[in-house]
C-alpha cells in the first residue's frame, strides 16, 4: 500500500505535462506494450526523476567502463609479457582482471545504453533485448570475478598450508586450464538457466547461485586465515628451511592481496542484494536499483586500482612495458 502512494506520488509530481495525460500515455503503452516489459519499467516513461536519474547513471557507467577496461587491460599485458610474473597466483589475477576487463567493455556499456535509450525510443518493444542483456550480462560477468575469487581461496589454502609442496604441484599452465575450465562451465549454466529453466524457479536458482558464489570464496577466506594463525609459529619460528619461510611469507602476502578483492566486492554487492527483492516498483526499480547494479559494475574499476597498489612487483613491470612501448 506505502509502496503504491509513493508510486502515484512520484508519477504525479514527476511527469512532464498534468497527471492524467501521463497516465493515459502510459496505458496506452501498456495496451501496445504488456508483452513486452515489466509494468514498473513502463510506469517510469516520462518521468522527470527517474530521467535524470538515469542520465547520470549512463555517464557514470560509460566514463568508468572506460577506465576499467584499459586498466585492466594494461594488467593483462603487463603479466603476460613479463616472464617474472608468469606464476599461479599471476593467473589468477589475470583471470580477474579479464572478468573486470569485459565488465568494462561489455556489460556497463549495455546498461547504460539500457536506461538511456528506455527515455528515447517510442517504442518499448524494440528495447526488449536490451532489457534481457542489461540483467543477464552482469549476473555472467560478476559471476566469474566471483569463481576467481573461489579459485584463488582454495589456491590460497593450499599455498600457506603447505608451501613447497604447492611449489612443485601447481603449475602456471595447470592454473590457467582450471580457470579456463571453470569459465567455461559458468558460461553454459548461464546459457541454460537463460534458455531452459522455466521462469517460476528462475529467481530461486539465481539466489541459491548468489549465495553459493559468496559462501564459496568468503568461507575458503577464512579457512585460509585460520590455516595462517595455525602454521604462522610452528613455520616461521621453529622452521630453519629459508626458502619454506620464504616461499611461506610470499603466500601470506598473496592471501592478505586476495582478502582486499573480497571485501570490495562484497562491499559493492550489499545495496544490490538489499534492493534485489524490491526491484519490482517504480521507485526502487528505476531509482535505487540502477545505482545499486552500477555500484556492483564499479568494482571492476577499483580491483585493478587493488592490484597494482598491493603488487609491487606489477607495478614495476607495469612501469617497464610502458616505458618500452612508448620508445618503441
Amino acid at each position: 500500500m506505502v509502496d503504491t502512494l509513493l508510486n502515484e506520488t512520484l508519477l504525479m509530481n514527476g511527469t512532464n505535462g498534468s497527471l492524467d495525460n501521463s497516465l493515459n500515455g502510459t496505458m496506452s503503452i501498456h495496451e501496445q506494450s504488456s508483452q513486452c516489459l515489466p509494468s514498473w519499467v513502463l510506469n517510469a516513461i516520462g518521468v522527470k526523476s527517474v530521467y535524470a536519474s538515469d542520465i547520470a547513471v549512463a555517464i557514470v557507467n560509460i566514463s568508468f567502463a572506460i577506465f576499467a577496461f584499459l586498466s585492466n587491460l594494461a594488467v593483462i599485458a603487463t603479466i603476460i609479457r613479463t616472464p617474472s610474473l608468469h606464476a599461479p597466483v599471476n593467473v589468477l589475477l589475470c583471470g580477474l582482471a579479464a572478468a573486470d576487463c569485459l565488465t568494462g567493455l561489455v556489460v556497463q556499456p549495455v546498461y547504460a545504453s539500457w536506461r538511456f535509450l528506455l527515455h528515447h525510443l517510442g517504442e518499448p518493444c524494440r528495447l526488449v533485448h536490451l532489457y534481457q542483456a542489461s540483467r543477464s550480462l552482469p549476473f555472467l560477468f560478476v559471476g566469474c570475478t566471483f569463481l576467481n575469487l573461489a579459485i584463488t581461496s582454495a589456491d590460497r589454502l593450499y599455498a600457506v598450508s603447505r608451501p613447497l609442496a604447492y611449489r612443485t604441484a601447481v603449475t602456471s599452465r595447470g592454473m590457467t586450464k582450471i580457470v579456463v575450465s571453470a569459465w567455461v562451465v559458468w558460461i553454459i549454466y548461464i546459457c541454460l538457466m537463460e534458455t531452459v529453466v522455466p521462469k517460476a524457479i528462475y529467481e530461486p536458482m539465481e539466489n541459491i547461485t548468489l549465495t553459493l558464489l559468496i559462501i564459496i570464496p568468503v568461507g575458503g577466506h577464512i579457512l585460509t586465515f585460520l590455516a595462517i594463525r595455525t602454521n604462522n609459529r610452528k613455520i616461521l619460528c621453529t622452521t630453519h628451511n629459508l626458502q619454506h619461510a620464504t616461499l611461506y611469507k610470499r603466500a601470506l602476502k598473496a592471501a592478505g592481496d586476495m582478502a582486499f578483492y573480497i571485501v570490495a566486492t562484497l562491499l559493492s554487492l550489499v545495496p544490490l542484494v538489499i534492493l534485489l527483492n524490491f526491484e519490482n516498483s517504480v521507485i526502487v526499480g528505476n531509482l535505487l536499483f540502477p545505482w545499486a547494479a552500477t555500484a556492483t559494475m564499479l568494482v571492476s574499476s577499483v580491483n585493478p586500482v587493488i592490484q597494482i597498489r598491493r603488487n609491487t612487483a606489477l607495478r614495476e613491470a607495469l612501469k617497464t612495458v610502458f616505458k618500452r612501448t612508448t620508445v618503441e
